[in-house]
């Protein structure tokens, strides 16, 4: 760079005095070249000896202009812009948004079963209150389980001798539509199966031909009554009757429960294939609340209960496949002492 004084020198150089003319383009170069050098040394020399087209070029680099530096020394690069994302960009993103979506899948999901579970609470707690007013109206006896052992068809539930079987007294005591009237035709047949009725919970997985005899998803106890542990009974009035204030451990004692339907997967290997009758015991307790069921105990409170905790799975057992005895967290005989 060159020093104060040799700049000052080569401007007294270019005296007009002297004789040393040049072009009007040369003299604007040299009057910008010498303010650039000027304005980098910091001289505060005037400039007033210089030509007419060198005294303005050197102004105008000495001299800020508005809205930036001199007319040399202000310019700067524009910056560059950005026209879109990069493929990694991209798939960051769609991975995010990915895991996003299938944690909002998975909440929503839970919250479905969370919700079915509930309402099969709401079903069971339903029959509960039905089953404790009918013994109120019938000397603290409960209704029977079943008219035959095994499945009850259509025909059979709706015959007049059977009316005072759980399915028709008990939904008769809550105004329900009973299993007589929905045995009528083939439409009201499969309106059981609808929506909203307390007969089933509503995450059971019923198979195609369910309609062709009448599959339930939530059963009373069959080893509370004892109709059927003797042999059939003759008739109607032969059947064994319980009655409530029989039940040792009410609040242990399972009245109603979740029961399994044809084509339901099973909680256990050694449970036997799920009928869907309507009576059911551990061996037909399905785990349709994510290896849950719910059980209606005799005092009218429900229950969600871990498969494990109602079937015993062991495989060396006695009773695998069945209820744990002795009794844990469920009672099936109206006495904890008696084998179920």
């Amino acid at each position: 760079m060159k020093t104060h004084w040799q700049l000052k020198k080569r401007i007294r150089g270019s005296n007009p005095i002297r004789g040393d003319h040049g072009s009007e383009a040369l003299l604007v170069r040299r009057g910008a070249r010498m303010g650039r050098q000027l304005l980098e040394c910091g001289s505060p020399l005037p400039l007033w000896h210089l030509r007419a087209g060198e005294w303005k070029a050197a102004e105008d680099c000495r001299t800020p202009k508005a809205g930036g530096a001199g007319r040399f020394m202000g310019r700067t690069p524009a910056l560059r812009t950005r026209s879109g994302f990069t493929l990694v960009e991209l798939l960051v993103v769609a991975a995010i948004l990915g895991v996003l979506f299938a944690l909002l899948l998975g909440s929503l999901a839970r919250g479905k079963m969370a919700a079915r579970r509930v309402a099969c609470m709401s079903n069971l707690k339903q029959w509960g209150s039905a089953a404790h007013l009918y013994a109120a109206e019938n000397d603290d006896q409960l209704p029977r389980e079943a008219a035959i052992d095994g499945i009850n068809p259509w025909e059979m539930t709706a015959l007049p001798t059977n009316r005072d079987v759980w399915y028709n007294a008990l939904a008769a005591t809550a105004g329900i539509p009973t299993m007589e009237r929905y045995a009528q035709t083939p439409s009201s047949q499969q309106d059981f199966y609808a929506d909203g009725k307390i007969f089933h919970c509503p995450a059971a997985c019923f198979s195609p031909v369910a309609a062709t005899y009448p599959n339930f998803s939530l059963a009373i106890n069959s080893k509370l009554m004892g109709d059927f542990e003797r042999g059939p009974p003759t008739s109607a009035s032969s059947a064994e009757a319980i009655k409530l204030c029989e039940i040792k451990v009410a609040d242990r004692t399972a009245l109603f429960l979740d029961n399994g339907v044809p084509g339901e997967e099973r909680l256990c290997q050694f449970q036997g294939p799920y009928s869907g009758e309507p009576k059911a015991y551990a061996s037909q307790f399905p785990g349709r609340h994510n290896g849950s069921g719910n059980i209606l105990f005799a005092d009218g409170h429900v229950v969600t209960l871990l498969g494990k905790l109602v079937v015993d799975m062991n495989p060396s057992s006695l009773f695998r496949g069945r209820g744990i005895f002795p009794p844990t967290e469920v009672v099936w005989a109206r006495d904890p002492a008696l084998v179920p």
